[in-house]
């Protein structure tokens, strides 16, 4: 049997039974699969009872916010506001957080409470937002202006790092800063720009782990200051940065086509190194047989290809891509568990370059096939998510994915199969819906039918 019929015959045997909700959208059930195996928002991280502020638990409350927006299940806003609630205090501080360790990672979970105060806004949970916006104000840079990945990582660009920091940069400036808003998007496209100079590599075509401006580090290039390979998860980190800095930055500002023309470099880049199976390798420039069939970075690059589809940043032919990917993840990835939840498997649960007292960390091949690989960590738990609500989009089910006809009007299917016929992004009341196909825009699923 194959594990697409087995997805589903399984799904309908535990819904005979009794034993476990049958569900129509992969988003809702692995959000409901998460807050089943872990009752609190911050223990998601694989903590047994201590509150952890941590980048691994706002990647993936980032994207229960987006599923609780599209669905709008009490319960999982319940969840969600659980996690502000435990970890700010009525000061202002951050249980977990040390604003002198300049740690970027520490500032992701400040792009959920962002989001979070948007929606409940509260005093305390400002006084937060502004201290985590502090930090990156006063973050150590390289001498060319790029932000240290952390105080312990000295001279040293991470594309990790430009997740951590930028989106919520771009995004709290006009709260945070009103008036001063485009000062903070010159920095932060400079800063990526930069960072796409620094880490490109011509031979590839792809972008290595990281930069040290020194040279001088035992993983780096003594030439260039490149680390030596293109770790998935960290390519997968800067595409989504530029997926959400795109989302946030105004179209009326210029240099926002700068950023535009790096994803769309990007997204070609990582088409070509997709595998036969739709998803993609953890390290993506190394032909070996001990190489592994990676969930964190195919739900990343899966995601970024069908929302960057959607938004309209590159071209429709890119829509089967991001469809065969979501297919592969499920294939190759997704794994239904006895008490009706679902797991996301082959998750790389950490890789990192140094520093000088971890030497074992030199960014090399066998460096990275020697990290632990688990099921449901957050890294790819929250990206899956992400790219399951894009193929939700587009009209896609649990019960429908494989089918060639995408129920009930098969827009997907016309849009794959005539991707030259694509029409110009439209807007209804503002705001930008869709890329359309023949008079009619794709939203949420839906037709919309445009004058």
């Amino acid at each position: 049997m194959t594990k697409r019929l087995f997805l589903l015959v399984a799904v309908a045997w535990f819904s005979l039974l009794g034993q476990a909700e049958t569900y129509t959208h992969y988003s809702e059930w692995m959000v409901a699969s998460e807050m089943k195996r872990t009752p609190h928002p911050y223990n998601l991280n694989f903590s047994s009872w201590w509150p952890q502020w941590s980048y691994q638990v706002g990647v993936e409350l980032d994207p229960m916010l987006d599923v609780y927006l599209e669905y709008n299940n009490s319960k999982v806003w319940n969840y969600l506001k659980e996690y502000p609630q435990t970890m700010v205090q009525s000061n202002g501080s951050i249980t977990g957080y040390n604003y002198d360790e300049f740690n970027l990672d520490n500032v992701r979970p400040g792009h959920f409470l962002f989001r979070m105060y948007q929606q409940a806004p509260a005093d305390k949970e400002l006084k937060a937002l502004n201290t985590l916006f502090k930090q990156l104000e006063n973050q150590p840079r390289t001498q060319n202006g790029v932000w240290w990945h952390k105080e312990v990582y000295h001279w040293q660009v991470w594309l990790d790092g430009v997740f951590m920091g930028m989106p919520f940069y771009v995004l709290a400036a006009p709260t945070l800063k009103p008036g001063e808003e485009e000062k903070y998007y010159e920095d932060a496209v400079n800063q990526m720009t930069t960072t796409d100079q620094m880490t490109y590599d011509a031979a590839t075509e792809l972008w290595k782990h990281a930069w040290d401006e020194t040279h001088s580090m035992f993983w780096a290039d003594k030439t260039t200051g490149r680390s030596q390979h293109t770790w998935g998860r960290a390519l997968g980190w800067y595409a989504m940065a530029l997926v959400e800095v795109l989302e946030t930055m105004p179209e009326s500002y210029a240099r926002r086509a700068e950023l535009l023309e790096i994803f769309k470099s990007v997204m070609a880049s990582v088409s070509k190194y997709q595998d036969e199976s739709g998803v993609w390798y953890d390290v993506l420039d190394v032909d070996d047989p001990r190489n592994y069939l990676e969930a964190t970075c195919s739900s990343m690059f899966c995601y970024c290809l069908l929302k960057g589809v959607r938004m309209g940043w590159i071209d429709a032919e890119y829509l089967p891509v991001g469809v065969e990917a979501f297919r592969g993840i499920v294939n190759e990835f997704v794994k239904e568990n006895s008490d009706g939840t679902i797991s996301l498997q082959k998750c790389c649960e950490v890789s990192g370059l140094g520093p000088e007292n971890r030497p074992q960390r030199d960014g090399s091949f066998e460096y990275y096939m020697s990290e632990p690989v688990r099921d449901n960590d957050p890294k790819g738990v929250g990206p899956f998510m992400w790219a399951a609500l894009e193929m939700e989009h587009l009209g896609y089910t649990v019960q429908n994915l494989f089918n060639d006809d995408v129920e009930p009007d098969g827009i997907a299917k016309n849009i794959m199969a005539h991707p030259d016929e694509m029409g110009v992004t439209y807007s209804l009341d503002g705001r930008k819906v869709g890329k359309s196909y023949k008079g009619i825009v794709i939203r949420n699923g839906n037709k919309i039918m445009c004058k």
